[in-house]
């Protein structure tokens, strides 16, 4: 398919599919504003995702399926707008060791959909882990430097989560993260881009504000996976155009977190808003509270965009509370830190 048809199509599915029957939820999943300190909160929280695994190996399912049928349809959401549901099935995928601690945890969820065959979040927590065990055996290097074992082990797994999501696919309650998952299998097999935006079709209309859909589906465009060098900044635009005003905003915010990320390669900045994402982080903040998150992720944005006066703002507010999944590494954190402070641009 074209750039042109491409871009055409996925305007045409925005409008036609996604906005139509949005409804408010941005606006009223904000979370109350909160009196506790930052520690407490990360003291709650770390409580929380410890319960979720414990409860898994003790396997207490009904307490599971409970807790998120809950979130689901309260759209719960954690401070930094992000959903309780998401977080809930990253906790249940609570990174293993070893291969053998994979297979137990595995086992558990086997158990699991066994016992509550009607359960869908024992169905996508499955095919999470799964995938993840996937790209364990890949390893993240180049596809030349994968091993005949490493793809063989590779599409197995990937091959077993897709059937675990197909035989949910027409269950009597779904989930968004289902439709997301779905998303990685696609990524991880090369599916085209009509099968995926099929799939990305399909979630936002069964839940038109998780935004992991369009986090998923922008990363599919990324160049270094199946795009063209526009294709994933153009969709964050027109995404958040659709949706206009600070929803659109926030929107973008969100999407861009994906785009302006380490290890995506050559992608090229241009097309890609600045003041729209600040204006996107400080619209979630107001509504969502902040996070310690979302603080790293725009100071990485603003070492990208050259702008040492942001980025020196978002240090001070993160102190060493460095993210992983942004800085990777210690070392990363503290000289791109450095870098906004020493820049000979102080006002």
């Amino acid at each position: 398919m074209s750039s042109h048809k491409r871009l055409t199509s996925q305007a045409l599915l925005l409008s036609t599919l996604v906005f139509a029957p949005i409804h408010l939820a941005f606006s009223q999943a904000t979370t109350e504003p909160s009196t506790t300190t930052d520690a407490e909160t990360l003291t709650h929280e770390s409580k929380w995702v410890h319960s979720i695994e414990s409860d898994l190996v003790a396997e207490k399912f009904d307490d599971l399926d409970r807790m998120a049928d809950d979130y689901r349809s309260s759209e719960a959401r954690l401070p930094g707008g992000g959903w309780r549901l998401r977080t809930f099935y990253e906790a249940l995928d609570a990174p293993q060791q070893t291969d053998k601690d994979t297979v137990d945890h595995l086992e558990h969820l086997h158990h699991w959909m066994a016992a509550r065959p009607e359960s869908i979040t024992a169905r996508v927590a499955l095919a999470t882990s799964l995938t993840r065990w996937a790209w364990v055996a890949r390893g993240n290097g180049f596809a030349k430097t994968v091993t005949p074992e490493g793809w063989q082990l590779f599409n197995e797994r990937i091959g077993e989560a897709k059937t675990v999501l197909e035989g949910s696919r027409d269950m009597r309650h779904m989930c968004p993260q289902w439709y997301s998952e779905m998303m990685t299998v696609g990524l991880a097999q090369g599916w085209t881009e009509q099968q995926v935006q099929e799939n990305f079709a399909r979630g936002v209309q069964f839940a038109p504000d998780y935004f992991y859909l369009y986090r998923q589906y922008a990363n599919y465009l990324l160049p270094k996976w199946y795009g063209k060098q526009a294709d994933a900044s153009n969709f964050a635009r027109t995404s958040a155009d659709h949706l206009g005003g600070d929803r659109g905003d926030m929107l973008y915010f969100q999407i861009s977190t994906v785009l302006v990320k380490r290890g995506n390669g050559d992608f090229s900045m241009e097309g890609i808003d600045w003041p729209r994402i600040q204006r996107g982080y400080q619209i979630v903040s107001s509504q969502f509270g902040p996070s310690r998150r979302n603080a790293n992720d725009l100071a990485f944005m603003a070492y990208k965009f050259n702008d040492p006066a942001v980025a020196r703002q978002q240090f001070a507010a993160i102190g060493d509370d460095w993210s992983l999944g942004v800085w990777r590494d210690r070392q990363f954190f503290d000289r791109i830190r450095d870098w906004s402070q020493t820049k000979n641009n102080w006002p």
